[in-house]
């Protein structure tokens, strides 16, 4: 009890005391374990000051910290955002404002871009021409040109089209010889940042100004009789001339599936193939990358044109580009039938051709180019490392809020729906997004509709993931829980 000559000092340090909150005074053991009580002449009832609750948890917070406290995350990096209609943040983990890599979901950093820097309209364009005109007797005095324009889709039938034309034309001889341009994209088709393992697959290949059947070859194997045995290489892949293998693939274990690496190196001949296809699997096929395409259309060009009977006189003279004679040209489908195909099977050539393409369009480097474009749209980068167009270097970096803001501001540009179509649907077409993968990596950035019909943008980035786990199904019950709670 309190001393009752000290008690008028006392009544007044409490009413200041107070002032600065109930905690203050229960630690300064002035109150006698009461709430302190305020009494006035104009107010002759209690007014009673509550103790401040702890500020709640979001519900979307609550979502991600028990879905990311999962063990089969354990050691990863993840980083999650979600952001509402105006670009706000409705969350952010902590790790949603740290680069992190993006594998393939990079591929909508260009994709988006390309719909503003070139256009829907946009076509690339490959061209026959000669270095002098065609004559009335058909004769080409000079060399036959097949000038690339950096098309990823260029495939054989194509180039047969663009010969068939040339010869409706009337040519019938060509005093010169048959070259390539390939001027328009830099002449070293690799990043530098791209892995020695993967340029040589199937999904790796580089990137030229004259491109073939994407630039990927089959390789067929026939598996030995055990495990361990030699898997003969059948040779009738369409390949130039005279390249060269050395096929050191083993076969393997039944069911093991495809664990052949290809080897080789840009406008090389030698191809090096490691590995092991499946026992018991029959004739198995693996994507290999073409090393040299350019000198692979001029061969199939080339037989082609002999074929309908033009005869090539091999003579050797000076050549300047600035002055061909178009004879036929080759369009490719518009951008947004290739952003469709590119975004659904996640291809690497077809990213990195308008990667290029924006940069040669914009007269910058292409990272540059890109960045600027985001960067006039909003976009407040930081931490990012942009190597490529495609994401297939470990390099790149990128925190998911910028990756979706990316995606937001793409999706309310002028091509905006058209953009949102082109990306992959999951869950019923609640969530339409494009994922990532490399070893260790699995990503997704994209949209969801909340069950209201709200449309949120997401990014999802997980870094240093153990091997084998199921995260694309754990990533899908995110989504959906998120979308359900209606943020």
């Amino acid at each position: 009890m309190t001393d009752p000559k000290h008690r008028p000092a006392l009544n007044a340090l409490k009413l200041a005391v107070l002032l600065s909150g109930w905690a203050a005074a229960a630690w300064l053991g002035l109150c006698d374990g009461e709430k302190p009580v305020v009494k006035t002449d104009a107010a002759p009832s209690a007014v009673v000051v509550p103790t401040p609750e702890p500020p709640r948890e979001g519900e979307i917070a609550r979502v991600f910290r028990e879905w990311s406290a999962n063990p089969e995350f354990s050691g990863a990096l993840i980083g999650f955002c979600l952001l509402d209609e105006k670009g706000e943040t409705i969350f952010a983990s902590p790790l949603a404002a740290t680069a992190l890599c993006p594998a393939s979901s990079l591929k909508t950093t260009t994709t988006g871009a390309a719909f503003g820097l070139l256009g829907p309209e946009f076509r690339f364009e490959t061209q026959l021409a000669g270095s002098a005109p065609l004559n009335a007797a058909g004769v080409l005095d000079g060399d036959l040109v097949l000038v690339g324009g950096g098309d990823p889709t260029l495939a054989r039938e194509d180039l047969a089209a663009l010969a068939d034309a040339a010869v409706a034309a009337g040519l019938k001889r060509v005093s010169g010889r048959l070259r390539t341009d390939t001027a328009i994209f830099p002449s070293d088709p690799m990043s530098e940042h791209w892995n020695w393992g993967d340029i040589g697959n199937g999904y790796g290949t580089g990137a030229y100004g004259l491109n073939v059947d994407h630039n990927r070859v089959d390789l067929r194997f026939e598996p030995g009789a055990q495990p361990g045995a030699p898997a003969k290489l059948l040779g009738d892949a369409p390949l130039p001339r005279d390249t060269r293998w050395q096929n050191h693939v083993l076969t393997g274990p039944a069911g093991s599936g495809d664990e052949v690496v290809v080897f080789s190196e840009p406008y090389g001949r030698t191809i090096t193939l490691r590995g092991t296809v499946p026992v018991g699997s029959g004739v198995f096929t693996v994507a290999g990358a073409i090393p040299d395409p350019p000198a692979l259309a001029a061969e199939l060009l080339r037989a082609r044109l002999e074929k309908s009977g033009v005869r090539f006189g091999e003579r050797v003279g000076p050549f300047a580009r600035t002055t061909l004679s178009p004879l036929a040209r080759h369009q490719s489908a518009a951008l947004p039938e290739i952003v469709d195909h590119l975004h659904a099977v996640s291809d690497n050539l077809e990213a990195q051709c308008l990667f290029l393409t924006i940069g040669r369009r914009q007269g910058v480097a292409p990272a540059d180019a890109v960045r600027q474009y985001w960067e006039k749209a909003g976009v407040q980068f930081v931490g990012l490392r942009l190597l490529d167009g495609s994401g297939l270097a470990r390099a790149n970096m990128i925190r998911p809020l910028d990756l979706a803001h990316i995606n937001l501001a793409a999706r309310r540009g002028p091509h905006g729906q058209r953009y949102l179509e082109s990306l992959t649907a999951y869950a019923d077409g609640a969530v339409r997004g494009k994922v990532g993968g490399m070893s260790g990596v699995k990503t997704q950035v994209g949209f969801l509709r909340t069950k209201s019909g709200r449309e949120l943008t997401f990014a999802l980035m997980a870094n240093g993931l153990p091997a084998g786990r199921e995260f694309w199904a754990r990533m899908a019950e995110l989504l959906e829980t998120i979308r359900k709670t209606d943020a």
